[in-house]
This record gives structure tokens, C-alpha cells and sequence, in this order.
């Protein structure tokens, strides 16, 4: 359970196809700071079995779809210490979660999609040295063109991308200053507790490549919130990619307002009856 882009195209092009659903989606690190927990790191990718993620409700429309979940601390604890990773825990603490609010505006007759993500730690937990990863990896022209993407970044516009020997290019940039980037063959992407920051490098020729940025925030301590939009493009050329995301970027700034009354509305942050029993089971594999 979480949030993934399963496809993409532009201009009936494919810009995603196929792709593992994990590496199409943000990530996100910290440090989880309690009494009872000490410090403990965490790494969560963007698709999580429940009952870790946990769904709220989720409203689809003809522009606008929303998601809303939950990351549940201790059903994440509870796995490490079933998997001997941790010791044993006694849980004081009642409040133990962290809410994501996804908002992907897909406008038609706009060359982008905006996506919005709203991160509340509602918990007891200070999380420390949080960062935010977006993770695409792009199959330029689909399946005869996954393996043989070059890969670029924009440091005036902070946008990374890919392209092949066609002139098909697949990009994206937050409105949020990224901190580290990163393209590298999809098959070394890494990121663990040994290795948390991107590398600021670019693979330095053509293959089947991952791109990814990362936003460091710091520390996110309890009711407080983290927030940024994701502008994600294509374009026949460079210079169509970057004036598309940048074009993006100007939308995205003036819908912010609009997405936070969402995330502040009471409907918002109603579980849906249709998900407790859901929330409840245990996924064997939530890639299916």
C-alpha cells in the first residue's frame, strides 16, 4: 500500500511502462527519537505491506484524486523486533502515527502532472534528520527504449531527466530546493542506513537508469508538518521539458492553498468504514 505512477506517456509516447512500482514514488528517512525507542533509523519506500501503511480514504475525480494514509510506528517497531533487528519494546506512547496526504492533479490540455505531498507527524516522536526521495525510474519510448536512457540534471531549474537517441525526454523537479540528485543504472540504486544521501553524480552513459532527487527537512517534531510538490514532464527536446516543469511549478505554487484546506478538512481525516478491515491484514506482497 502506498502511492506509485504505474504509467505515463507523453504525447502518446511512454515515459514510464512496466516499471517496479516502488521505484516509481517518493521515499522518505529519518531518525525516530522517543523515551521508550532511544533512536532508531528508518527507512520507508513508497509502497509499504500494511499494517505499516495504513489507508484513510481516497477520493478519485475527473482532476483531482486524493489519497490520504497512515504510517503506523508501531507496526513498523513490531516488524524489526520480530525480525530480531531491535529489542523488545514496550509501547507508552498513544500516539504513534505519521500521516501522508497525496494530491495528484492530472489537468487536462497541460503538458505536466503536479502532485502534492503533505507529511504531519501526529506522533509523540521527534523524527530527526528527516529527508524526502523522489524515484522515477523512467522508461523512455516504453519497453524498446527502457535500456538505453541518458541521463541529465538542471542545476539552474533543479531538474532532473532522461532522454534517448529519439529526443523523448522524462523529467521532474520539486518546488522545494532538492539537496542531493542522482541517476545511476537502476539495478545500483541504493539507499540505506550506511548510505543516506544521493551522490550528486550522473551515470555517465546510457542504459537502464534510475533518476532520483532528495529534499533534507531536518527534524519534523510532533503536529508539525512537511510539505512540497512534485512537477513531473516530458518533452521533444530539453528545452520543451524545462519550459513544461517550470510552467508546472507556476500552477503548482498557486493551488497550494487549495490543497491545504483539503488536508485540514474534516472529511479528509475520517477513516472510510470501507478500509478498517483492510488496515487490519497483514499484506504478503503489496506490489500485487
Amino acid at each position: 500500500m502506498g502511492f506509485s505512477i504505474k504509467e505515463l506517456s507523453y504525447k502518446e509516447r511512454h515515459l514510464i511502462f512496466l516499471t517496479e512500482q516502488e521505484l516509481t514514488g517518493p521515499w522518505f528517512s529519518f531518525i525516530l527519537k522517543g523515551e521508550e525507542v532511544g533512536m532508531i533509523p528508518v527507512i520507508l519506500k513508497n509502497i509499504e505491506p500494511t499494517p505499516i501503511y495504513k489507508m484513510v480514504n481516497t477520493r478519485k475525480g475527473s482532476v483531482i484524486d486524493r489519497i490520504t494514509l497512515d504510517f503506523d510506528i508501531k507496526e513498523y517497531l513490531t516488524k524489526l523486533v520480530n525480525h530480531h533487528e531491535i529489542p523488545p519494546i514496550e509501547f507508552k506512547k498513544k500516539k504513534s502515527t505519521i500521516r501522508l496526504y497525496v494530491d495528484v492533479f492530472n489537468r487536462p490540455k497541460v503538458p505536466y502532472i503536479n502532485t502534492f505531498f503533505t507529511m504531519k507527524n501526529i506522533s509523540d516522536y521527534d523524527l530527526i534528520d528527516f529527508s524526502m526521495y523522489f524515484v522515477f525510474d523512467f522508461d523512455v519510448n516504453g519497453l524498446e527504449g527502457f535500456d538505453n536512457d541518458y541521463s541529465g540534471y538542471d542545476t539552474e531549474n533543479d531538474i532532473i531527466y532522461q532522454y534517448d537517441d529519439t529526443g523523448l525526454y522524462a523529467g521532474f523537479s520539486p518546488i522545494s530546493r532538492s539537496t542531493h540528485y542522482e541517476s545511476c543504472l537502476t539495478k545500483d540504486f541504493k539507499i540505506d542506513n550506511d548510505r543516506l544521501n544521493l551522490s550528486n553524480t550522473l551515470y555517465p552513459g546510457k542504459g537502464e537508469i534510475l533518476s532520483a532527487l532528495q529534499i533534507e527537512f531536518m527534524t519534523l517534531e510532533p503536529d508539525h508538518t512537511f510539505q512540497t510538490a512534485l512537477v513531473i514532464s516530458g518533452g521533444i527536446g530539453k528545452e520543451e521539458l524545462i519550459d513544461n516543469i517550470k510552467a508546472g511549478k507556476v500552477n503548482a505554487i498557486k493551488f497550494l492553498s487549495q490543497v491545504n484546506r483539503s488536508v485540514k478538512s474534516e472529511q479528509r481525516n475520517i477513516q472510510a468504514e470501507a478500509f478498517i478491515k483492510i488496515n487490519q491484514q497483514q499484506s504478503v506482497d503489496c506490489n500485487h
